[in-house]
C-alpha cells in the first residue's frame, strides 16, 4: 500500500513538472506595406500592405511580403498605382514581432 501511494506522488509530481514547462506556443506576425522612394510609405487609397502570422517570424515575413507583392501586381496591372520607375514602388517590412 505504502509503494502504491509513494509511486501515485512521483506520477503527479511528474505530471505536474511536465505540464508546468511547456510554454504556450505564441504566432509571431509581420507587416509589409507599399513604399514609394522620396515620398515614403504610401497612405490613403492606393494604400496596399501584406499581414501574416505563423509559429515562426520567418514564416509569417514570408507570407507577408508575398501578400503585399501580390496586392501590388494586382493594382499595377488595373492601373492603380501612379506611374515611376521599375524600382520607385515596392513592398517594405514595417513591423515584426
Amino acid at each position: 500500500m505504502k509503494s502504491l501511494l509513494l509511486l501515485a506522488g512521483t506520477a503527479a509530481l511528474g505530471l505536474v513538472i511536465v505540464s508546468g514547462s511547456i510554454a504556450p506556443a505564441e504566432a509571431a506576425g509581420c507587416y509589409y506595406r507599399l513604399y514609394h522612394d522620396g515620398h515614403g510609405v504610401v497612405t490613403g487609397k492606393l494604400a496596399i500592405q501584406g499581414y501574416a502570422s505563423a509559429a515562426k517570424l520567418d514564416n509569417a515575413c514570408d507570407r507577408a511580403r508575398r501578400e503585399c507583392n501580390r496586392r501590388f501586381e494586382r493594382a499595377r496591372k488595373k492601373g492603380n498605382i501612379p506611374r515611376s520607375g521599375p524600382r520607385d514602388v515596392r513592398c517594405i517590412r514595417t513591423a515584426a514581432g
